[in-house]
């Protein structure tokens, strides 16, 4: 597989087992543990409601799970730039696996303990999850060609978004016939394979030359200088903040929608969000039929039509019209999302990309907020309605940052 070989020889990774036989392995395991983190994932949301039966609680959870890409990211991307990052991202899943080990034991307990405890260990456990990103999304580039980044960007979500359409399925029928306790066990045993083939990483070496040592030596300010005074980064941030606040935080509240909404079971909860996950493969695979040229022209009104189908969710029904709307939905905001970090990879120097990816990747803590946010909400007024609201408004806000940044980029050219 041409895709992943070495993109320059001045890395001295020829001898290294990156010309097709590594990354297909990685792929796989990162499939294999994929598959448990997203059972984990679809169970835990579906417990909480089914059993403690509060979106509060839900939200927490949740705000929880996703608060700590908003720091670790950075945690992530500034040792990435700095330490061998094979053994940083060995480090980083084996504090992975012990904090996986320690939340099927707070949930096995739970009967005997205040729901606080799951929001304290699912906490715990996104802080080593959400450092990993920019670890990976800073070693991707040594490994693929720059005109391929796109491309390998779209498979690697395609098979995360693959696990994510099985997944569901057997968490909701494994609800059904038994207790939460051994889908977790199965998650742990899932992870194992994602965790083992890290040990076959080449060691990557970088930053060579002076005048990149001086560059890797820079700090996050001179990084977020740097996403500030390039018009394309800044206003990539900009529309990407603004939708993880109102587009992003869906996922979460969807077992909300399903149980007290709509009033079906697992099941069918498990083959909704196996819909939305199908989408989203999609989505990561049309990507790399798209010219890079164009990424920046269409990303916005992929945003757009992603919130539009938001605002739809809202009035759908348990009928076939919500599978459709939820299938657009995942096809749209992966594609969205997928877009946004190529056109960051594009556009940033290899001596500070895990820092400016990591200022990208945290824009996911803002998710959080919006969880947080729209499930009080929701326990005021309908799910439906909230969705509805969630897309209006990010309808507005997208189309609002296009105009300005349109209005920005004719103001660039004229002067």
């Amino acid at each position: 597989m041409a895709l992943f070989r070495n993109k320059k020889a001045e890395n001295n990774l020829a001898d290294q087992d990156l010309s097709g036989t590594f990354y297909p392995k990685f792929l796989i395991c990162s499939f294999i543990g994929a598959l448990g983190d997203y059972m984990t994932l679809s169970a835990l949301g579906w417990y909480i409601v089914d059993s403690v039966g509060s979106a509060e609680v839900l939200g927490w959870v949740f705000f929880a799970r996703t608060v700590p890409r908003f720091f670790m990211s950075f945690v992530g991307g500034y040792f990435a730039d700095r330490m061998d990052r094979k053994k940083l991202i060995i480090g980083v899943y084996s504090g992975l696996m012990v904090t996986t080990g320690l939340q099927i034991f707070v949930i096995w307990n739970l009967s005997g303990l205040h729901w606080i405890y799951i929001v304290a260990v699912v906490f715990l456990r996104n802080v080593f999850d959400s450092a990993e990103p920019s670890i990976r999304n800073a070693l991707l580039p040594d490994i693929v060609k720059k005109e391929n980044i796109a491309k390998a960007v779209g498979f690697y979500a395609s098979s995360l978004n693959l696990a994510a359409i099985v997944a569901p399925v057997l968490a909701g029928y494994l609800l059904s016939v038994m207790t939460i306790t051994p889908l977790l066990i199965a998650d742990f045993c899932l992870q194992i394979p994602s965790f083992l083939i890290l040990f076959l990483l080449p060691v990557i070496p970088i930053h060579k030359d002076d005048t990149s040592k001086g560059l890797a030596k820079k700090g996050y300010i001179f990084a977020i200088s740097y996403i500030r005074q390039s018009p394309v980064l800044r206003n990539s941030l900009i529309l990407s903040v603004t939708l993880m606040f109102f587009l992003f935080p869906f996922g979460a509240m969807l077992p909300l929608l399903v149980k007290n909404t709509l009033h079906l079971d697992a099941k069918s909860f498990g083959l909704i969000s196996a819909t939305e996950a199908f989408g989203a493969v999609l989505g990561g695979l049309l990507l790399k039929y798209i010219a890079q040229d164009n990424l920046l022209r269409l990303w916005p009104w992929m945003g757009i039509l992603s919130c539009f189908f938001l605002f739809l969710l809202g009035f759908a029904g348990a009928s076939l019209s919500l599978f459709l709307i939820i299938f657009a939905l995942g096809l749209m905001s992966q594609l969205f999302r997928s877009t946004g970090r190529s056109i960051f990879q594009l556009n940033t120097p290899t001596e500070i990309r895990g820092k400016v990816m990591s200022v990208l990747i945290s824009d996911s803590g803002i998710v959080s907020l919006g969880i947080l946010f729209f499930t009080l909400i929701t326990g005021r007024l309908s799910v439906g309605f909230v969705y509805s609201l969630m897309g209006c408004l990010g309808i507005i806000s997208s189309f609002g940052c296009y105009m300005f940044l349109f209005k920005s980029k004719n103001r660039n050219q004229s002067k």
